[in-house]
């Protein structure tokens, strides 16, 4: 278990938890369930952190499924308390798959904080029929060309594994997980990033013509993946 998480390193690093960013994640993946005509009655997500992207969904699905988070941090999981109601509960620590199976299991951008991420990975199969996992693709020819953007990947909010969409999708499957589907993401062309104008502006143009090209050279995307 990493200690940045437990000790409180990350929430003084990281005060908001990234809760700007759970309306986007939340619509990626409601967007992937309606897709497949998923409709969980019971939801799970490992590694919730502060509670937003299940309040999101929990508000967007219809019917509203009973939603269940769990994360390491204690200051995530009190933040998150905050958040409980009817149909909406957190808990500290990690799910135990003898508590019984969810129909949904989420973990979004947790893979890449985890030592073990195949096992993270391997683990998530006992918890529910379907997983969904959301992996930021931190490697693309622009972050390998400023190493000082993988260092603060690592020491501001804690990624130990960099990605590209063929090595996250590799490691879902070598995990032992079935992928069905997948799609790119990108909270920043949605959001935009501060101090990034000329590279947003790059981005969008190129985004419109290859997706895939453009997170292989421009980075800022992740990948969405459903498995079973």
């Amino acid at each position: 278990m990493n200690e940045m998480y437990t000790s409180g390193e990350y929430a003084s690093k990281n005060p908001n938890w990234h809760l700007e960013h759970s309306p986007f994640k939340a619509a990626q993946v409601s967007k992937m369930l309606a897709k497949h005509a998923i409709k969980p009655r019971r939801l799970l997500e490992v590694g919730c952190g502060v509670g937003g992207i299940l309040e999101e969904l929990r508000n967007r699905l219809d019917p509203k499924p009973e939603c269940v988070g769990y994360d390491v941090s204690p200051q995530a999981i009190e933040y998150a308390a905050k958040r409980e109601g009817e149909g909406l509960k957190f808990f500290l620590g990690t799910p135990d798959p003898k508590a019984g199976r969810f129909d949904v299991a989420l973990a979004m951008d947790v893979a890449e904080h985890v030592e073990d991420y195949l096992a993270f990975i391997r683990g998530l199969k006992e918890l529910a029929e379907w997983k969904i996992l959301h992996i930021p693709m931190d490697l693309s020819m622009l972050s390998v060309a400023r190493p000082s953007y993988l260092s603060l990947a690592r020491q501001h909010v804690g990624h130990l594994h960099y990605f590209t969409l063929e090595t996250a999708l590799a490691s879902v499957e070598q995990a032992g997980l079935e992928v069905k589907d997948w799609f790119l993401t990108s909270v920043e062309l949605e959001q935009g990033a501060p101090g990034q104008k000329r590279l947003m502006f790059l981005r969008r143009m190129m985004n419109s013509w290859k997706p895939e090209l453009t997170a292989r050279i421009l980075g800022g995307y992740s990948v969405l993946v459903l498995c079973k």
